[in-house]
């Protein structure tokens, strides 16, 4: 593996493989993917490789095309109800990596299995609203927050990458570019990662 492969891995490749690893994604898993950028591109791919069936869960169409380059199964606009209908309590695992102001709880709940795994990697400005108990109680839902893990999951993370050829999707900058870099940035241009060198 490249070091500028490498590099686009910290931290985002790791705080989607730890969880991932934790939770016993493999074989018979069905992951669903909420967000399709830095970290969710990450999650596809590693899910992908340990097994999983992985559903690409996205607020619109414009990332279908990614989602399948990237090895999704399937794609479900989450507007969409009747798309969503098709895999309530069929997901064993959510890995939620962004979401917008306007999230709720109770659709992605109905879409896992009962002690279906809700991970939550995402951090975003606004609060989250309250959890509907009654639904997580009837399900038996497990929601879970992960962050970066330790640097010998980071290890083995880049190993597992290497053995199963995965390749974050990044963009390369020479450092003089740094500002043109940071615009890019901004703009939500990148797919999905930076690398700066020199």
């Amino acid at each position: 593996m490249t070091n500028e492969n490498a590099s686009s891995f910290l931290c985002a490749g790791v705080t989607t493989y730890a969880p991932l690893k934790r939770w016993n994604v493999g074989s018979g898993s069905v992951v669903g993917v909420l967000g399709l950028g830095g970290l969710g591109h990450f999650g596809v791919m590693f899910a992908k490789a340990m097994g999983a069936t992985v559903i690409a869960l996205s607020s619109s169409d414009r990332k279908r095309d990614v989602a399948f380059e990237l090895g999704c199964d399937d794609y479900v606009v989450t507007s969409d109800a009747e798309a969503m209908k098709k895999y309530d309590s069929k997901l064993t695992h959510i890995l939620c990596t962004g979401v917008g102001e306007d999230f709720t709880w109770e659709p992605y709940f109905s879409l896992l299995v009962s002690d279906g795994i809700f991970i939550n990697v995402n951090a975003p400005e606004f609060s989250y609203p309250p959890i509907p108990l009654f639904m997580q109680i009837m399900k038996q839902i497990v929601i879970v927050g992960s962050s970066s893990s330790s640097p010998s999951v980071a290890e083995e993370m880049l190993q597992f990458a290497a053995d199963h050829n995965i390749n974050a999707w990044y963009k390369k900058y020479s450092m003089k570019d740094v500002n043109k870099a940071i615009e890019d940035f901004r703009a939500g241009l990148p797919r999905f990662r930076f690398v700066l060198e020199n």
